[in-house]
């Protein structure tokens, strides 16, 4: 293995209300180990200690849709009241963390992104999401995208998942494993 290859890690950062986003994010993240190193990051953990991303070369980020975007704090404030105060209130989401990053200036951080969202299966023909709100934010400041960008679909706000959505973020996490070590054999 190259050093170039060496350095192909990777971090699923995600936003989760109601834990479907989360369960999404480490199902990612375990079908990608099966090819590159990752870890999984709350955004929050993120926003307040940036270099959590330095050693990683993908970042791949979610988070729920919210009136067919990122959460702001007025949607996680009504998302909470929802619940019936069952969720715990969040300060930051996706949205803050994506305003967060850096420009992609430094040759040491990541350089490659994907993005991923929950939202609920009524919803699936709204062509906007939180997915393609995160990646037109992020390719805005320099990142490349590795692989196009995906919905998991939740049958309501609060959940579960739709049959068969984790097991698809399972698959594609290899899959992008698979597109990051193609660009580490293209690199090197």
């Amino acid at each position: 293995m190259s050093n170039h290859e060496e350095n192909m890690s990777a971090a699923v950062v995600f936003e989760s209300m109601f834990g479907n986003c989360e369960k999404v994010a480490r199902q990612i993240a375990a079908g990608m180990a099966t090819g590159v190193p990752v870890k999984v990051v709350d955004v929050a953990d993120a926003v307040a200690d940036p270099s959590i991303l330095d050693d990683v070369a993908l970042v791949v980020a979610g988070g729920p849709t919210h009136s067919m975007s990122m959460s702001r704090p007025g949607t996680r404030a009504e998302a909470v009241q929802r619940s019936g105060g069952t969720v715990p209130a969040r300060n930051v989401g996706l949205r803050e963390w994506c305003v967060a990053l850096q420009d992609r200036a430094d040759e040491h951080g990541p350089r490659w992104v994907t993005t991923f969202d929950t939202r609920t299966a009524l919803g699936r023909a709204i062509p906007s999401s939180a997915s393609r709100a995160a990646a037109r934010i992020i390719t805005r400041k320099g990142y490349e995208m590795l692989v196009p960008l995906r919905s998991f679909l939740v049958e309501d706000a609060a959940g579960p998942l739709v049959d068969g959505h984790l097991e698809g973020a399972y698959v594609w996490g290899e899959k992008i494993a698979a597109a990051l070590r193609a660009q580490a054999l293209v690199a090197a």
